[in-house]
């Protein structure tokens, strides 16, 4: 009876301990399923980051490349510019610039040029005659000038002059075609002279400033009374 009581009980211990292989078998399985399935989801989430990182570094390539290409307008316009500047450093560069603007107060400045880049002669005698152009901006007026004495003009001068060709100008003398003359004080002009007098007040639009520069252009004298005509 005890053999088979002691049979029993080593049937029950070996049954005992394959329950708890089994038992231990069934966490074994449920850990590597657990494992396995973290490991997919995170394969899963690695996978999207990684997609949209892609994304991100892609929309990062289109804008370094916006970039790139303003800079290289940048670097193009630069370039321009300092073309343009250095062609402007040389006499022919500096009429082509001058020439370009079509305007009267530019060719006055080019001719009363000095220093460097040189004003050179030959055009000087160009911008005069570029001046007188009507598509040349600039106005084109009429005024008393002052009384003159011989070959000065010795009451109510308007204007001194500061330029004329080939020689040093007495500032007080009587203007002559094609001299440059600077206007003493703010003056009024006029659009026609006739007989001796201005006429036709242009109005406060019309006033040649002070200090403002123009080209003669014409030179009527009535008795001593000294009438130009201008271009500013």
């Amino acid at each position: 009876m005890k053999r088979i009581d002691d049979k029993i009980k080593e049937i029950e211990k070996k049954d005992k301990s394959n329950r708890i292989k089994y038992i231990g078998f069934i966490i074994i399985i449920g850990a590597f399923i657990a494992y396995a399935i973290f490991s997919e989801q995170a394969k899963k989430k690695m996978g999207d980051t990684i997609k949209g990182q892609g994304v991100t570094i892609k929309g990062q390539d289109v804008t370094i490349s916006e970039q790139n290409k303003k800079l290289e307008k940048q670097n193009d316009s630069l370039r321009d510019v300092v073309e343009k500047l250095n062609k402007s450093q040389t006499p022919i560069g500096f009429w082509n610039e001058t020439n370009e603007a079509k305007n009267t107060a530019t060719y006055i400045n080019y001719i009363l040029h000095t220093g460097k880049p040189e004003a050179m002669d030959e055009y000087k005698a160009t911008a005069i005659e570029k001046i007188q152009l009507t598509e040349t901006k600039g106005n084109t007026v009429w005024l008393f000038c002052g009384y003159k004495n011989e070959d000065q003009i010795n009451k109510d001068q308007v204007s001194d002059v500061i330029y004329r060709k080939d020689v040093q100008p007495d500032r007080n003398s009587v203007p002559q075609k094609y001299d440059i003359v600077e206007a003493k004080e703010a003056k009024h002009t006029y659009r026609n002279y006739a007989n001796g007098n201005t006429s036709g007040k242009n109005g406060d639009d019309k006033v040649w400033p002070k200090n403002s520069k123009a080209l003669v252009l014409d030179v009527k004298i009535a008795g001593t009374a000294v009438f130009i005509q201008i271009k500013f």
